[in-house]
């Protein structure tokens, strides 16, 4: 679903409808067209979720590195905001990852509980969602989640 839009250098993470139908709701947002996309800046979307990789997820930084499939000195050029994902793929990892978090905060709602989920012992993403993703990619765990907020 994420993808870069144009060449206006933003990512679109699905549509108006898709975050209101799971009950994510979008400050400032207002009446909008349910078809419309919903978009990130590129630069914000990274800014954004290296963060939460690191500070709530608890994650190091050769784990986020690999998630997003870019060598760790690439990881540190984006952090230190020197350089931006071009590649398709990165970018809809960069996507991916942030819909993750966001059915985490509506499925869980207690943001300790959010944050762990990632690294914790699961039977059905043995044996961490994290350690899933790393071996089988990102879009199994993100379907998952996005397919238990539909109900």
């Amino acid at each position: 679903m994420a993808y870069m839009r144009n060449r206006t250098r933003q990512i679109v993470l699905g549509t108006e409808g898709e975050f209101e139908m799971y009950g994510l709701t979008l400050r400032g947002a207002g009446n909008v067209d349910p078809a419309s996309p919903v978009c990130l800046p590129l630069e914000r979307a990274l800014a954004r979720l290296l963060p939460i990789l690191e500070t709530l997820w608890k994650l190091d930084r050769a784990t986020q590195a690999r998630l997003l499939k870019v060598r760790p000195s690439t990881l540190e050029r984006y952090r230190r905001g020197q350089s931006v994902p071009r590649r398709r793929e990165q970018l809809e990892r960069i996507a991916d990852l942030t819909r993750i978090y966001a059915a985490l905060r509506v499925l869980l709602p207690r943001p300790e509980a959010a944050d762990a989920w990632p690294t914790r012992s699961n039977t059905r993403f043995r044996p961490n969602p994290v350690a899933y993703m790393k071996r089988h990619g990102i879009k199994g765990v993100e379907r998952y989640l996005w397919a238990e907020l539909a109900g």
